[in-house]
């Protein structure tokens, strides 16, 4: 069964759209943040990790978390469990868990907490 022009120009444009699709999305921000090493910030503490997640079905269907996790809630879980200011020597880490039902996605910082002397507004 051949297909007329029409349906074969269709079908080309909806594969190129699939194939050159994408989306972007602001993950966090941070007040602070460097690669280099800071000498300033000598009250280093224990190291400490926080970690937001979300979990959902079909990838439509949230069963845990909110639909999309971010990197400020996991910085901001590791600064409340160390009862710190800063998270410094930060590695911040990104995972997906994609199946065909189930799918995980997860941001993930650790670090050393350490105290600061923040600004007042």
């Amino acid at each position: 069964m051949l297909l007329s022009s029409g349906i074969k120009r269709s079908i080309i444009a909806v594969l190129t759209g699939c194939l050159l699709g994408g989306c972007a999305m602001r993950v966090g921000d941070f007040t602070v943040g460097s690669t280099k090493n800071i000498s300033q910030l000598s009250q280093k503490g224990d190291k400490v990790e926080g970690e937001d997640c979300s979990s959902n079905i079909l990838g439509l269907i949230p069963i845990s978390g909110p639909m999309m996790p971010n990197f400020k809630t996991a910085v901001d879980k590791a600064l409340e469990r160390a009862k710190g200011d800063v998270v410094a020597d930060a590695v911040l880490w990104e995972s997906h868990i994609v199946a065909l039902v189930f799918n995980q996605h997860c941001f993930k910082v650790e670090g050393k907490v350490a105290r600061a002397e923040l600004g007042k507004k």
